[in-house]
């Protein structure tokens, strides 16, 4: 791998900086190339410089950019699944709400660059800190300067809020590295150097830890496996759901509406999807990774619930709360969030108040107007 970074650095130096204007055709080729469009060609450009360049929003997928320099570049909303990245320089790069799914990292170096947001699910990044020999103190980042301080403020790297579901990172060396809010289900961290790192609020269900160094402290406030207890409760919530679908089809004559509040709904598995659980009630709840696919939740209350990751696609969401609610990495793609006609007169708009999530989450839904008719919340 050293011999590897060496080359790449070498080859860098001798080949010219390309302007944005020539980089803006040279991705609209790739662009066109993906998308099986006249004129495409695929992007394999090894040890690229583009070092300040804006990437922003493009659709690279599957592109090789092996050896390439991006220092500094912007790369936010940059869709980079399958790409190969191997022995990038990526210092001081955005790369807020990336997509760097199934991405080659190997032996790149991320010094300085923002990862807030990004999708590196299955992405490799096993030996990346070895990217640059110039850290000999592990795997340093260079951050904004403190208040009252001089010169920039070394961190760790920065994972915060980042999907990693499925990343590999055996054997990365991860030295205080902040993990906060992450899900990292199903991640590879065997044999990783994690000391000093930081899991605060993490999702860690089904990662293999095997041999890590880390504190069994730091996992204090992860949110791990379904517990025993949720377990047993599984049985009693798919009976709510049952009841209120019945609710439902009978106009409130017979049933009543789904109450989970405070529920862990992960066991449930698949049972949301293309139900109908108009007015159901999870303030608080764990929904971490469900799916809500096409469900009816008209008047539904999530207020305070984490949802990170949960899928939300086609679903009926009119009048429904997610207040205060973790949103992170949701998707609500075609989801219809317009106002909802209530039978006694008045709309109630869906309320996204508070609600946590990042930058350009909610862009995929179908914000539509309220029907005429208030059907969607049954009496009684």
């Amino acid at each position: 791998m050293a011999r590897n970074l060496a080359r790449s650095l070498k080859r860098q130096a001798e080949l010219p900086a390309l302007s944005q204007p020539v980089l803006d055709r040279f991705l609209g080729m790739h662009e066109r190339f993906v998308t099986a469009q006249p004129g495409g060609r695929r992007a394999v450009v090894r040890y690229l410089r583009a070092p300040g360049l804006d990437f922003s929003g493009r659709n690279l997928t599957d592109a090789d950019f092996t050896g390439a320099d991006f220092q500094d570049s912007r790369l936010i909303k940059v869709r980079l699944a399958w790409a190969s990245l191997l022995c990038a320089d990526l210092r001081g790069a955005d790369l807020t709400d990336a997509d760097l799914s199934k991405v080659d990292l190997r032996g790149v170096s991320l010094r300085g660059a923002n990862l807030t947001g990004a999708n590196l699910d299955g992405a490799d990044m096993r030996q990346a800190v070895l990217a640059r020999v110039d850290l000999p103190g592990g795997f340093k980042l260079f951050g904004a300067s403190a208040k009252g301080s001089e010169g920039p403020v070394t961190f760790s790297a920065d994972f915060s809020n980042c999907s990693m579901q499925g990343a590999r990172l055996g054997r990365a060396k991860l030295r205080g590295a902040n993990f906060k809010g992450a899900i990292l289900t199903g991640a590879d961290l065997k044999g990783a150097d994690l000391e000093d790192a930081v899991f605060d609020g993490a999702v860690l269900t089904g990662v293999n830890l095997d041999r890590a160094k880390i504190d069994p402290a730091a996992l204090a406030n992860c949110v791990t496996d379904p517990s025993p207890e949720a377990m047993a409760r599984r049985a009693m919530l798919i009976e709510r759901l049952a009841e209120a679908s019945k609710w439902v089809a009978a106009m409130g004559k017979e049933g009543a509406p789904a109450v989970l509040d405070g529920e862990d709904l992960r066991p449930l598995g698949n049972h949301f999807a293309r139900r109908k659980l108009t007015a159901l009630s999870a303030r608080k709840a764990c929904g971490i990774g469900v799916d809500f696919t096409g469900c009816h939740l008209q008047g539904a209350h999530f207020d305070g619930a984490d949802l990170r990751g949960a899928n939300f696609t086609q679903a009926d969401l009119r009048g429904a709360s997610f207040v205060g609610a973790n949103l992170w990495h949701a998707k609500f793609n075609e989801a219809d969030m317009g106002a909802l006609q209530l039978k006694k007169g008045g709309v109630r708009p869906t309320d996204f108040s508070h609600a946590i999530c990042g930058p350009g989450t909610l862009d995929a839904a179908a914000v539509l107007p309220p029907v005429a008719s208030g059907a969607d919340l049954p009496s009684g």
